[in-house]
């Protein structure tokens, strides 16, 4: 592990850059042919649904690669003379540096889409948004996990345990129904803290559990339901990484004080 931390952080901007492009277009265009031949709907949508998988995907390692970076150079090796407020910012920054080569692909491919697959400019401007919120949430879960269990890769997964069970909870109900008369309450927030919800907003609300293949194994269409608006799937998001970064923030400070101790 420390090998591969040393050849990253030796790594030079432009090869991070290269590597982190190539990576996540490779990831994109399997992702976007799962999508298509899924028939989950139009060009644009599945590409929309494919960058956000992608996002999932690749923001939590980097970002928990960058904290034990981090935490193995300046903030381990200063921990007793920073403040409080000097280590949030410190992995604020670590956090929003982490992300800044995802962000410009995000830009990049979005702007791809626009040509390629005409994508509405005021749905790829939200696309962004979008995207560019759910980069530093991810992030910062993939921090926390990462700084919790002290090993990149296990806090990498388990983020993924995470993310998968808000995508999948909507075909998790199946089981439950057995056991719950009605689903109803259940279902808004399953909804709400779904990420992939929001892309299928944006899109005319495209209602997605009612397409061939997923028709049928969730509860959920069996119940009068409404999407929530895209920007508020992107707030809860949003709340559960600034959480995830005060707790990281809070598990630094308690390494200060037992530091000291």
């Amino acid at each position: 592990m420390d090998t591969k931390l040393t050849l990253f952080s030796d790594m030079t901007f432009y090869k991070k850059t290269l590597v982190c492009f190539c990576i996540a277009s490779f990831l994109q265009f399997v992702t976007y042919q799962l999508f298509t031949l899924a028939k989950l709907g139009s060009p644009d949508v599945c590409y929309a649904l494919a960058q956000t998988v992608v996002i999932l995907l690749v923001a939590p390692y980097i970002a928990a690669l960058s904290a034990e970076l981090d935490l193995k150079s300046k903030l381990h090796s200063h921990l007793l003379l920073l403040t409080p407020i000097h280590i949030g910012r410190s992995l604020l920054v670590r956090l929003f540096r982490s992300q800044a080569v995802l962000m410009c692909w995000i830009v990049v491919s979005t702007a791809f889409a626009i040509l390629m697959c005409n994508m509405p400019i005021i749905k790829a401007l939200k696309l962004v948004v979008l995207l560019g919120i759910y980069s530093i949430s991810a992030g910062a879960i993939g921090m926390w996990w990462s700084r919790a269990f002290k090993d990149v890769i296990f806090g990498t997964v388990c983020t993924y345990f995470i993310l998968g069970v808000f995508i999948g909870s909507a075909f998790l109900l199946m089981p439950i129904e057995r056991y719950i008369d009605n689903l109803r309450p259940v279902i808004q927030p399953v909804l709400h803290l779904n990420p992939l919800i929001a892309v299928c907003n944006i899109f005319d609300g495209l209602d997605i559990f009612r397409i061939p293949i997923l028709y049928g194994i969730t509860p959920i269409t069996f119940y009068n339901y409404s999407y929530p608006s895209w920007y508020i799937n992107v707030f809860w998001q949003l709340v559960i990484g600034i959480c995830c970064f005060l707790w990281t923030w809070g598990m630094s400070r308690s390494s200060k004080i037992t530091a000291i101790y």
